[in-house]
């Protein structure tokens, strides 16, 4: 029986700053090279994952769906609320990899604490137009993009100050303050050289009025992206992919953490897990768990990792770049269907949610 508002993890709220519904069923691959994109993601995901969260073939190569990746995230984890990513990646896959109907569904259903990121084919004559229409009829708050195409064994490069300046051009218009920007990790055979930052912080100087998250922080390029965030106001480094290494090189992510604290602060960094790459509850519970080692402490000056630094990271930042009422946000989530149905059931196993003869995602 229901009986009250439910507690939340250590008392902090939790964002998740990327959730996804990919579609890894190898009919929404374009080719035998994004058939390879499915299975090097799923590697990644393997690798990443706390032991027993580790998603099988079976579960892996499918259309995941929102209502899986909500429970995944609200019930089965302490993510208190997040933004869903829509992915532009229609080189590889037919629907763009993680489809904006998926968002929808997600935000709809979560209209207190879901956010959506929309998204565009940036070669698509009709781009901007198409902009227009996700904000206009589908209320999105910001677009994802991607810095590469790729066909026939060719990439053309897509920078953020030429590419895709008119969509950038077309954000500001429409009054969009938030672009999430594909970086530093390179989909497919594609060189790194091809996902580099600068552009991003050319085309932020240009358009302060926007908040541009740079995805995917990690140690390629993390000299540039630190002095971004020390220079910028309008740019973040958003941790998804990056969190992966919080279990399989847990140093390489204390020296990621420890540069963007030292250069940046605690309020330019975005707590992400990319879910379902993961299983959201693992993560949050090893960066609470977080220290920086003595020797790392002398030798680097990195800050103490305290509760209040953890709370920012770990959702504070989050919600406020987003707009959220943290107040409000905090009574919602306490008591909601989600935290109603946690008090009911408790808190089921990772994955639990998945309806593995599920056929398609959503509409």
């Amino acid at each position: 029986m229901y009986c009250g508002a439910i507690t939340m993890y250590k008392d902090t709220l939790i964002g998740d700053g990327v959730m996804h519904a990919y579609n890894n069923n190898p009919s929404n691959a374009r080719s035998d090279t994004a058939e390879q994109v499915l299975e090097d993601i799923h590697g990644l995901s393997t690798a990443a994952s706390a032991p027993g969260t580790e998603h099988s073939e079976e579960r892996w190569f499918r259309n995941f769906t929102a209502d899986e990746i909500e429970e995944a995230s609200f019930l089965e984890s302490d993510v208190d609320f997040g933004v869903y990513h829509s992915t532009p990646i229609f080189d590889y896959f037919h629907d763009g990899y993680s489809a904006l109907g998926s968002g929808v569904k997600m935000r709809d259903n979560n209209p207190d604490r879901v956010k959506l990121l929309g998204c565009v084919d940036p070669l698509s004559s009709d781009a901007t137009e198409e902009m227009e229409r996700q904000v206009n009829e589908l209320d999105v708050d910001g677009f994802k993009m991607y810095p590469t195409f790729y066909r026939d064994g060719k990439v053309q490069e897509l920078k953020m100050d030429d590419d895709l300046l008119p969509l950038v051009e077309k954000a500001h218009e429409l009054g969009i303050g938030h672009i999430g920007v594909h970086k530093v990790f390179p989909l497919g055979p594609v060189g790194q050289h091809h996902v580099d930052v600068g552009d991003v912080a050319d085309i932020a100087g240009q358009y302060s009025d926007i908040k541009f998250e740079l995805l995917h922080t990690d140690l390629a390029f993390l000299e540039e992206i630190k002095l971004m965030l020390n220079t910028h106001d309008n740019i973040y480094a958003n941790l998804e992919f990056t969190t992966a290494f919080l279990y399989f090189s847990p140093k390489r992510f204390r020296e990621i953490l420890g540069e963007l604290l030292m250069w940046g602060g605690p309020e330019k960094i975005i707590w992400s897990t990319g879910v379902p790459l993961v299983h959201p509850q693992s993560l949050i519970e090893a960066m609470w768990d977080l220290e920086f080692t003595e020797e790392e402490r002398e030798e680097y000056n990195y800050p103490e990792l305290t509760d209040d630094i953890k709370e920012m990271i770990l959702g504070e930042n989050l919600a406020n770049l987003y707009g959220w009422d943290t107040d409000k946000l905090r009574s919602t989530v306490q008591d909601d269907k989600w935290s109603q149905r946690r008090q009911q059931e408790g808190k089921p196993d990772p994955w639990s949610g998945i309806e593995m003869d599920t056929v398609s995602a959503d509409d």
